[in-house]
């Protein structure tokens, strides 16, 4: 068997694959090329929108951590604060009482001493009144106002040596 190469029929098969390979690369490559570059920047975006969300993400998380610290520090701030307030009104409860428990024993003291002085006066008083009468029933004879109270103020003076 002869192989029969014909050039028509060459050049006809070299036109048809020039025309496919441009026809595939037109259609076909150009289309496939361009999704496959669009998918791998989807991919480039989705992958910068992922570690910048997790950037974000971690900022947040950190602010929340300082936030959440924050707080807690105020909170011992207040407690702390509540805790000398409560104690400074406990130390000013107590000192006031203790001044008015001092106010009070001195004012009852001085009562006492003043109650005790007008007893003694009263009963200084009394006696003299008797020692007056006792001694008028036994000289006999009335005494006047200025005898009286002469033997009054030297009775008391006795009697005050005497205590």
């Amino acid at each position: 068997m002869y192989l029969d190469i014909n050039p028509s029929t060459v050049i006809f098969a070299i036109i048809n694959f020039c025309i496919l390979v441009v026809g595939l690369k037109v259609f076909l490559y150009k289309p496939v090329c361009n999704m496959l570059d669009s998918r791998k920047e989807e991919v480039a975006n989705n992958l910068n929108s992922a570690e910048e969300a997790k950037l974000e993400a971690q900022k947040l998380k950190d602010e929340y951590a300082a936030q959440l610290q924050n707080a807690r520090s105020e909170a011992q701030d207040i407690i702390n604060q509540a805790a000398k307030i409560g104690e400074q009104t406990k130390a000013d409860i107590v000192n006031e009482a203790r001044e008015e428990a001092a106010r009070l024993t001195a004012k009852a003291q001085a009562d006492i001493a003043r109650e005790k002085t007008e007893a003694l006066n009263e009963i200084r008083n009394e006696i003299a009144d008797l020692a007056v009468l006792a001694a008028a029933k036994v000289v006999g004879k009335t005494i006047d106002v200025a005898d009286h109270q002469n033997m009054v103020n030297d009775f008391v003076k006795e009697v005050g040596e005497a205590k």
